[in-house]
């Protein structure tokens, strides 16, 4: 609607029209939401597939407990890609946290040398397959990613540090 007073042009709320674009909007977000994870799953699986390596849960932990005083070796690296809050309500013990959005940008003041032994996780093991995948594109050439991620893990039986 225009105002003579302002000169400017108002937006005028219509509730019949603005139901039917919420209607819409829902509608296609749902449609568009489940194609998309469709396609996401197809990715993964494709990477996984071709070009990165997983590790399953009960690799990992032999690898993390080779040597119970000293731990695993330095060139051993765990990253944990999950977001913020998760990594602060528990995360597997030695892994360091680098959220997935700010992977490629930190990851040389994490890991500076391309032939260490890197094992990324997240959740599930979707975003892990993504971040190993994005290594390996910088030239990291020693990167997995955990199989079924954190939930695996611990459906695995195998311990996860608590933060209260």
């Amino acid at each position: 609607m225009w105002s003579r007073t302002t000169g400017l042009l108002r937006a005028q709320r219509i509730p019949a029209i603005a139901q039917t674009a919420r209607q819409a909007s829902a509608q296609k977000s749902f449609s568009t939401t489940i194609a998309a994870f469709g396609l996401f799953k197809d990715y993964v699986t494709h990477l996984k597939s071709t070009s990165v390596e997983e590790i399953t849960p009960a690799e990992l932990n032999a690898k993390l407990t080779h040597d119970p005083v000293t731990g695993p070796l330095p060139s051993f690296h765990l990253l944990d890609v999950r977001e913020t809050y998760e990594w602060n309500e528990e995360h597997i013990p030695c892994a360091v946290y680098t959220g997935r959005g700010c992977l490629e940008r930190d990851i040389e003041g994490i890991i500076p040398d391309v032939q260490d032994e890197i094992v990324v996780y997240c959740a599930g093991g979707h975003r892990s397959v993504l971040a190993a995948d994005s290594l390996q594109k910088l030239g990291y050439k020693n990167v997995k990613s955990l199989q079924g991620g954190l939930g695996q893990w611990k459906n695995q039986g195998m311990s996860v540090q608590q933060n209260n």
